[in-house]
């Protein structure tokens, strides 16, 4: 089995890479970058590791050539446009180079209503995928639990946040947790391979479905 991970370097997909190692061996894992240098430890440590630039698509049908799945993590891009182009320039690789199953991080902020500026892109993930022929599953995050501490004092000033939820609860996971649940997802045929839509939120509700 072979899994390419993309956007490998990056806070998320360095844990998603650590605990898909828990269960495959490095060299069944390929890590996707987009700077192949922030991965020369990964690399010595006997991942494969290849260049993978969401806007050339020439680097990506190499990257993907032989993997069974693709872990696919969106850049950080806020660029609506630019997110749209990355999925599209992905899908056209992953049809050219074989491959049958796609695991695609998102956010579970989709709604119709929603005003974030990347909510369109989220909304548009699902349906996408689900005219791709491709077997897929959608994994949607909450907020990341991780940026809290240093961005408290900044919220502890505002005495606000700045989320559009009102006086509505918030709901947070951690990237170690989004990271673990991604990858039990990607080795589990049965959990990634039947249109699947995941939620993930709270500790005690690592995995939902949708």
């Amino acid at each position: 089995m072979l899994i390419t991970v993309t956007g490998a370097t990056g806070h998320l997909g360095r844990r998603i890479v650590h605990q898909l190692s828990k269960t495959l061996s490095p060299n069944q894992i390929r890590v996707g970058a987009h700077n192949p240098s922030k991965a020369a430890a990964l690399k010595e440590a006997g991942f494969q590791v290849a260049h993978l630039d969401y806007q050339d698509p020439a680097t990506l049908t190499p990257a993907l050539a032989g993997s069974d799945v693709v872990v696919y993590v969106p850049s950080l891009t806020y660029s609506l446009t630019g997110r749209v182009t990355e999925l599209e320039n992905l899908l056209t690789a992953i049809k050219d180079a074989n491959v049958p199953s796609i695991v695609a991080v998102s956010f579970f902020a989709d709604q119709a209503n929603n005003p974030f500026r990347m909510a369109p892109f989220y909304a548009y993930l699902p349906p996408r995928l689900a005219g791709s022929g491709l077997n897929y599953a959608v994994i949607k995050n909450s907020l990341y639990a991780n940026p809290l501490v240093p961005y408290l004092p900044e919220l502890i000033e505002r005495q606000n946040v700045i989320y559009p939820v009102g006086d509505q609860p918030m709901s947070f996971i951690s990237q170690e947790n989004s990271a673990e649940e991604i990858a039990k997802v990607a080795l589990t045929p049965a959990l990634r391979d039947h249109h699947q839509t995941y939620l993930l939120s709270q500790p005690n509700q690592p995995l939902k479905i949708v």
